[in-house]
């Protein structure tokens, strides 16, 4: 997560996107859901979902972020999904996996046509995430922020797994949550 570049809508729609694919391909949520830190006019995010999946479902939910920020603002300023790519390539080197663009492209085009399935899911997750009360940073938060973006986020908003997986539930995507 890096509070560079993304307003609060681009980044709310990059972590809908993470969270509603993650739980249409079966991982299971974290309770802490998404966790929006903003600054004036700038934010970054986090999904909570667990990655100790089988690599593909894992890969898709990586993809989804840039992708429906994408989808949603075409120009949008991509920097903020340079942690994600980053993360893709490494699973694929940590197991030996070759041809990536092969891969990269396979898993970008499986993930657009999930986010075409569900991306009423996407726009109401986001919609929702926005509409929640900005808080101030607290002590727990220090474990998804670093040193330097702790002294930058200013406040923050959360939609906890809970509000999330009835969301979904209405979309007809079943999710999980685990501790």
């Amino acid at each position: 997560m890096e509070l560079i570049g993304n307003t609060p809508e681009e980044s709310a729609y990059h972590e809908a996107g993470h969270i509603v694919i993650a739980a249409g391909v079966g991982l299971d949520l974290r309770p802490a859901g998404i966790i929006l830190f903003e600054t004036h006019t700038v934010a970054g995010g986090i999904a909570c979902y667990w990655e100790d999946a089988e690599l593909e479902p894992v890969l898709k939910a990586l993809r989804a972020g840039q992708q429906a920020q994408l989808k949603q603002f075409s120009s949008s300023e991509i920097r903020g999904g340079q942690c994600d790519v980053k993360a893709f390539f490494a699973a694929l080197k940590e197991l030996q996996i070759h041809r990536h663009g092969e891969m990269w492209q396979q898993i970008s085009n499986e993930v657009a046509g999930l986010l075409s399935k569900h991306w009423p899911a996407v726009v109401e997750v986001a919609t929702a995430l926005l509409c929640q009360d900005s808080r101030l940073i607290d002590t727990t938060d220090t474990k998804y922020l670093s040193p330097e973006e702790v002294i930058l986020a200013k406040s923050k908003k959360q939609l906890v797994a809970a509000d999330i997986v009835v969301t979904l539930d209405r979309h007809e995507i079943p999710a999980r949550i685990r501790e």
